[in-house]
């Protein structure tokens, strides 16, 4: 072949001498001369490189940085989307008819319970009182004489139960009248706050018209919804926390958690009571409700950390006693400036800190004990310990 391929150069080139000029020849010359010692040079590498990788130990221990984390306890928050409430509210109807005389508490006032807020006018109520006493006292009278009569045997037991039930009949007259005149002042039912006022002196209003509006704000009551997910954490009776948009974090006590889902979201109303004794805080305002959970051990790690598993699972990667790499499934708890609350782990482990991203569970590794910092900042870590190609430390 190589007889041939100098037959073919040796003709190209007389054909070129006459042909072409001498820069020309040249060219050709080399990029044929380059073509043949091409498959020389390829050829050795080529075959060497099988060899190369099967020289390569199908086991060799991957150099990791490791340092050993230790839980600790914290008490689970779930933060929640809120608003404040109203402890109270109620409307306050007429429960006899009348024109309005008086007027207490202004709106937006606070008013005790018992305090007067609409007054309305006697009309003839007290004349009917007045009929109610005569006619007790006279039925009265009547059953004294039935009674001497009977002693005489004049009058039988069912003129006596007669009288007896006249008596009843005019005592019942006069507590209804006096109830009718107790029902001209409508007044605060409890310690709240005059909402609005629905009537003016001079209104006319019937038995069960609405005059008035009063709402308790102490305490202020701040609910929120709580997912299917986290509503299992909550219990009654456990410390919550509400920061308020336009005033300072509150400290409450929750107080009622629904039994029951609201149908269209598919969460639960929880309501948080907040100590309101001074009127400061205001129902209707927008807040965020941080409720304390149930108590749990949690590592620090930096998000960094954190690895993929087969399936999508959140998790740590680990190192055994057998120097092996371990999976750990996670549920990120909370997260801060310090790093991210995990748990799911066992009290004491040794995390990989560096060269996580190139081993798998089961993996053989060499650990190397990093420096004595803080696992939030194993990122900053990361950054100064050098990968090798092998994806060592």
């Amino acid at each position: 072949m190589l007889f041939r391929l100098g037959a073919v150069e040796h003709s190209a080139m007389k054909r070129l001498r006459y042909t072409s000029p001498p820069f020309l020849t040249a060219v050709v010359t080399g990029g044929i001369v380059l073509w043949m010692l091409s498959g020389l040079v390829d050829r050795p590498e080529s075959a060497a490189a099988p060899e190369q990788e099967a020289a390569r130990p199908a086991d060799e221990p991957v150099r990791v940085a490791v340092q050993t984390s230790l839980a600790r306890p914290i008490t689970r928050e779930i933060m929640v989307s809120a608003r404040t409430e109203p402890n109270r509210v109620v409307e306050l109807r007429a429960e006899t008819d009348g024109r309005v005389t008086t007027l207490g508490a202004a709106r937006g006032s606070a008013v005790r319970a018992g305090a007067p807020i609409v007054g309305l006018d006697m009309r003839d109520r007290q004349a009917r009182l007045e009929e109610a006493r005569a006619a007790i006292a006279q039925m009265e009278l009547q059953h004294e004489a039935a009674l001497r009569l009977q002693r005489q045997q004049f009058v039988s037991e069912t003129q006596i139960a007669e009288a007896v039930a006249r008596v009843e009949t005019a005592r019942a007259r006069l507590a209804a009248v006096e109830l009718e005149i107790a029902n001209t002042e409508i007044r605060a039912p409890f310690d709240a706050v005059l909402q609005e006022r629905d009537v003016e002196l001079g209104d006319y209003v019937s038995a069960g018209d609405r005059v008035a509006e009063l709402v308790d704000i102490d305490p202020l009551i701040v609910v929120g919804e709580v997912s299917e997910r986290d509503i299992r954490h909550i219990v009654v009776g456990r410390p919550g926390v509400a920061r308020l948009l336009n005033g300072p974090p509150v400290e409450g006590t929750v107080r009622y958690v629904a039994p029951v889902a609201n149908p269209q979201t598919r969460t639960f109303r929880v309501e948080l009571a907040v100590p309101n004794p001074d009127g400061a805080l205001r129902a209707g305002v927008t807040a965020e409700m941080r409720l304390a959970a149930d108590e749990t051990s949690v590592h620090v790690l930096s998000a960094a950390l954190l690895s993929l598993g087969d399936h999508g699972t959140v998790g740590v990667k680990s190192v055994n006693e057998a120097n092996r790499v371990e999976f750990w499934p996670v549920e990120i708890v909370a997260s801060s400036q310090d790093g991210v609350s995990v748990a799911g782990l066992p009290p004491e482990l040794r995390v990989i800190t560096v060269g996580h991203g190139f081993v798998r569970e089961g993996d053989l590794v060499m650990p190397v004990e990093s420096p004595p910092t803080g696992l939030s900042e194993a990122a900053g870590g990361a950054r100064a310990l050098r990968l090798d190609p092998a994806g060592g430390v």
